[in-house]
C-alpha cells in the first residue's frame, strides 16, 4: 500500500495523517545494542488483541457471550450428496499423488448486484496437505467482515463445524487431513458493499462502493497461512495491512446484475462471456480482487517482455493546466509499462502475462496480485510533469508485483520487507529515467519528514499512522540507500534479485532477507542495521 505525504494535506486528513515535518532528528528514536543477526518475531508468535474498526461477526446464527459465532454443519456420507447437491466429496479425504501447483485452489461463482452493491458468491476450496503432519481444521481470512454489516455467512459445506470471529474463521474438517491427502469444503456467503468511508476509513476504500465504481480489493476469503502446525491471522489495526498471505489459483466466474455499461478490471485471464458474465483465472497469486464501474475508459500497452499492460480510468483523467491540456491517463501507462520493464530487468519476471492498473476513487493507492490501484486525486493532480504523485505512487504499486504478489512477507509484523522496498523502488525508477529528479525525490518524499524509527517494527507499536510511516517507509529508504552504499551497487542489485527469486511463491520475515548475505557483507552492513534496526 501508497502512503504519501503531502506538503499540504486535506484538511479531512489532517487530524490522521499527522505531519512529521517538526521532527529533528534523523536517526531513530532509539539504539539497539545487539550487534548479530537476530530472527524477526516468529510468524506464530501471538500479536496484541485489537478491536476491529467498524466491524461485526456477521453469520445466520446468533453470537454467544464471548462475540463469535458458531454453526454446525455436518458432511454428508460417502453416498450421500450434500443438502445443496453438490459434490458429495465434499469434506471427505482425498489421498493421492499432487501436481506442482499450489496447496490451494479457489473456485468462484459469484453474482454481483451492480445496482444494490452486493454480491452472493458459492466458493469451492480444495486444499492439498503437503506438510508432515495431520490437522483437523482449517482457517479463512474474512477481510470483508472488518466492515460493519458488510459479510453474512450462509453456510460451510463439507465442514463438521464452524465459526467466524472477527475476520477468522475457523473450519474444523470431519476427520482429520492427513499429508499427501486433499479436502475440498464449499462457503456459500453474502456481502453488502461498504460505501466509502471518510478520513481514516477512506483508506480502505479498495472493498467499497462509490459514485462511478465498486471496489472488491480482499473481498474474497483467502486461507491462512500455516507455520508449525498453527494457522497465521493478524488483528485489525488502524496503521498498515495486517495480511499474511500464501499463494492460490483462482478460478472465477462473474455475474453482473443491474449493471448496464458496467464493465470489470480483473487480473490474469479474463474471458468475456456475455450477458454480464465473465470468467477469470489468475495461477499462483495471493488474492484475486477486482474493480467495476460503468464509467471505466481503456487504455493497453505491450511492454517490451510481451507483458499486456491494461489501465481503466473513469474518464476525467485530461487536466486543463496553463500549458493546455495534459492527459494523466497516458502517463500513468506509460510510467506502469517504463517501470513493469525496468523491474523485470533488474528484480527478475513479472509473474504474469497481464499487468493492470486502475484509478481508484480513494486515497493514494493498493497493491493486488496483478493489478493495483492509484488514486483519482494523482490523476488530478498531475501537471505534465513527471516530478508528482502520479508517477510515484504508479511506479510504487507496480513494484509491489516483486514486493508482496512474488515475494509475501508478514504485513503486520515485518511491513518493511514490503513497503520500504517498494518506495525505494520508486528511487530506482527516477534514477533509470530521470535522473535529474533524485535529489528532489529524497528531500520531498523522505527527508522533509525527517524520520525516525526502527525500520523493523510491528505495526501494532505506533499510535498516528504518521509515526508508522516514517519508521517503516521512510527509515527503511534511509537504510536501504546506506545498504546500496555499504555494499555497492552491484552486491545490492544483486542481493534484491536473489531475494526474489530465493523466495519467489513463499511468505518470509526479515531473517530472510538478511539471511543472503555473505560473512562479508553482514560485517559491511554491521552499523548501518545496528542504527536503523531493533533486531539487528
Amino acid at each position: 500500500m501508497t502512503h504519501r505525504m503531502l506538503r499540504r494535506p486535506l484538511a479531512i486528513l489532517a487530524a490522521v495523517m499527522l505531519c512529521g515535518c517538526t521532527l529533528s532528528q534523523a536517526a531513530p528514536t532509539a539504539v539497539p545494542t545487539a550487534t548479530t543477526f537476530q530472527p524477526e518475531i516468529a510468524l506464530g508468535s501471538p500479536v496484541p488483541t485489537l478491536a476491529r474498526y467498524d466491524a461485526s461477526s456477521a453469520v445466520t446464527s446468533t453470537p454467544n457471550s464471548a462475540g463469535t459465532q458458531a454453526a454446525q454443519s455436518t458432511a454428508p456420507a460417502a453416498d450421500e450428496a450434500t443438502p445443496d447437491g453438490s459434490d458429495a466429496t465434499l469434506g471427505a479425504m482425498i489421498c493421492g499423488a499432487d501436481d506442482d501447483a499450489p496447496s490451494t485452489a479457489h473456485t468462484v461463482s459469484a453474482t454481483i448486484d451492480y445496482g444494490e452493491r452486493t454480491v452472493e458468491a458459492r466458493h469451492l476450496v480444495r486444499h492439498f496437505n503437503r506438510t508432515a503432519t495431520a490437522y483437523s481444521d482449517l482457517v479463512f481470512n474474512i477481510e470483508p467482515n472488518y466492515w460493519l454489516n458488510a459479510f453474512q455467512l450462509d453456510g460451510v459445506s463439507g465442514a463438521a463445524t464452524y465459526g467466524l470471529t472477527g475476520r477468522r474463521l475457523t473450519v474444523q474438517l470431519a476427520e482429520p487431513l492427513e499429508p499427501g491427502c486433499a479436502v475440498q469444503i464449499e462457503m456459500t456467503y453474502r456481502m453488502t458493499i461498504p460505501p466509502l468511508g471518510a478520513g481514516a476509513a477512506s483508506f480502505r476504500g479498495y472493498f467499497s462502493s462509490g459514485d462511478r465504481q465498486i471496489n472488491l480489493g480482499h473481498w474474497l476469503p483467502t486461507l491462512a497461512l500455516r507455520v508449525s502446525d498453527a494457522w497465521i491471522t493478524r488483528e485489525a489495526f488502524f496503521a498498515g495491512e495486517q495480511n499474511v498471505l500464501d499463494i492460490a489459483d483462482w478460478d472465477v466466474t462473474l455475474t453482473l446484475t443491474n449493471a448496464d455499461g458496467a464493465i470489470v478490471a480483473a487480473p490474469g485471464d479474463v474471458e468475456v462471456l456475455g450477458d454480464g458474465r465473465y470468467h477469470g483465472t489468475l495461477r499462483r497469486a495471493r488474492d484475486y480482487s477486482i474493480s467495476l464501474s460503468d464509467q471505466f475508459v481503456v487504455a493497453e500497452q505491450e511492454s517490451v517482455t510481451g507483458v499486456q499492460v491494461a489501465l481503466y480510468t473513469l474518464g476525467d483523467t485530461e487536466i486543463q493546466t496553463a500549458d493546455g491540456p495534459v492527459d494523466g491517463a497516458h502517463h500513468a501507462l506509460a510510467m506502469a509499462t517504463r517501470s513493469l520493464e525496468l523491474f523485470t530487468e533488474r528484480f527478475g519476471p513479472y509473474p504474469y502475462d497481464r499487468f493492470v492498473v486502475v484509478q481508484g476513487d480513494f486515497p493514494d493507492g493498493m497493491e493486488f496480485s496483478g493489478l493495483v490501484f492509484v488514486s483519482s486525486t494523482w490523476f488530478e493532480r498531475y501537471t505534465g510533469k513527471p516530478d508528482g504523485y502520479l508517477t510515484l505512487i504508479t511506479v510504487h504499486e507496480v513494484a509491489h508485483q516483486w514486493w508482496y504478489a512474488r515475494v509475501g512477507s508478514d504485513a503486520a509484523l515485518s511491513p518493511w520487507l514490503d513497503e520500504a522496498l517498494s518506495t525505494y523502488s520508486e528511487h530506482i525508477f527516477l534514477e533509470q529515467f530521470y535522473p535529474n529528479l533524485t535529489d528532489w525525490w529524497w528531500q520531498f518524499r523522505v527527508e522533509d519528514y525527517a524520520p525516525t524509527g526502527f525500520v523493523d517494527s510491528t505495526v501494532y507499536e505506533f499510535t498516528t499512522i504518521r509515526e508508522y510511516i516514517n519508521a517503516v517507509y521512510l527509515n527503511g529508504v534511509r537504510m536501504l540507500g546506506q545498504l546500496r552504499r555499504d555494499l555497492g551497487d552491484a552486491a545490492f542489485f544483486d542481493l534484491l534479485a536473489r531475494y526474489a527469486a530465493t523466495y519467489d511463491g513463499q511468505v518470509v520475515g526479515s531473517t530472510a532477507f538478511w539471511s543472503l548475505m555473505s560473512p562479508e557483507q553482514a560485517e559491511a552492513t554491521r552499523q548501518t542495521r545496528q542504527q536503523f534496526l531493533r533486531r539487528p
